[in-house]
């Protein structure tokens, strides 16, 4: 069965304008030829699209999933025209990003800062309030990218590989467990866990829960600043990345013990919607590669800003 644009647009100017003279004067075409139209579409489908109700041709049923698909294919359309255009004229638009976890934002004002001198006039919008669900937010076309370290492989976007990284635990040099080379689930027992606020808490459910251990509280916290403070004052053991706790401006009376003998280690990945300009995309995935590998070293934060202020004054 051949439908084309043509169709699609009819059906949809019929839903909304409810009038076959409105969509024959949207569409540019006389009121037969849209009346011919669609009286050849029912006629290959077998099925009645519209009928009149209080003098307006109101979808059927078939016609109410034609028309929602016709909708989501010509928006796709629309974006894949214009992804095109802005290739073809060296423009971007907007991209909305999003993390699963608030210490990415650390790093990623680097990455957006090479992404918007290699696409100039591009506009980056980073979307915070989307952390503790940044899957839905990709799925309800409220962002276009999330870094996400836990996802499953799902309809309207594509999982890109990024890098891994160790979280450990941190906590004052004169806790108990300061001292040990790594600590087992067993130890975090009757503990107290100082952790970023979110719904899913990795060392909950990847360490803890499966040995069946349950430490005495989780106090959840979205600063990294206040969560070091409360460790260092002994009010807790903190769970924090490697490189996070490399980046500290001031460790002094803090101990980071390894989670497990072997490390307790994510895998960061990001869920790109299909939507989203291709180029840009993969732009973006290779920048948060290269600072994957750059944030392994001790200072990368000093590191980073001073071969930026070369660059500068080269």
């Amino acid at each position: 069965m051949k439908i084309d644009s043509r169709d699609l647009q009819l059906l949809l100017c019929l839903a909304e304008d409810g009038s076959l003279t409105s969509a024959s004067k949207r569409m540019h075409l006389s009121q037969p030829a849209v009346s011919q139209r669609l009286a050849n579409l029912q006629s290959r489908l077998g099925s009645n699209l519209f009928e009149r109700q209080d003098g307006l041709m109101r979808p059927t049923a078939a016609g109410e999933r034609l028309v929602t698909a016709a909708r989501d294919i010509l928006n796709r359309l629309e974006t894949a025209f214009a992804d095109i255009e802005d290739m073809r004229t060296g423009r971007a638009r907007r991209l909305r990003i999003t993390t699963q976890c608030y210490t990415c934002y650390r790093w990623l004002p680097y990455v957006m800062r090479d992404l918007s001198a290699q696409f100039v006039g591009l506009g980056i919008d980073v979307v915070p309030e989307a952390t503790d669900a940044p899957l839905e937010a990709l799925k309800q076309d409220r962002v276009d990218i999330a870094i996400v370290s836990s996802v499953e492989a799902g309809a309207g976007f594509t999982i890109h590989e990024l890098f891994e990284d160790e979280l450990f635990a941190v906590m004052s040099k004169d806790h108990p467990l300061a001292e040990r080379r790594y600590l087992n689930p067993a130890s975090f027992q009757d503990q107290v866990l100082i952790v970023y606020s979110g719904k899913r808490l990795a060392i909950l459910d990847e360490v803890l829960h499966p040995a069946g251990v349950s430490p005495a509280r989780v106090m959840q916290v979205r600063m990294t600043e206040a969560i070091i403070e409360l460790a260092r004052s002994g009010q807790g053991v903190a769970i924090q990345a490697g490189w996070a706790f490399s980046d500290l401006d001031n460790v002094d009376g803090l101990a980071a013990v390894r989670i497990t003998r072997g490390g307790f280690k994510r895998r960061w990945r990001a869920a790109v919607a299909n939507t989203c300009n291709d180029e840009v995309a993969t732009a973006f995935v290779e920048g948060v590669r290269k600072i994957g590998k750059r944030i392994r070293n001790a200072n990368w934060r000093r590191k980073l800003d001073d071969a930026e202020t070369t660059r500068r004054r080269a």
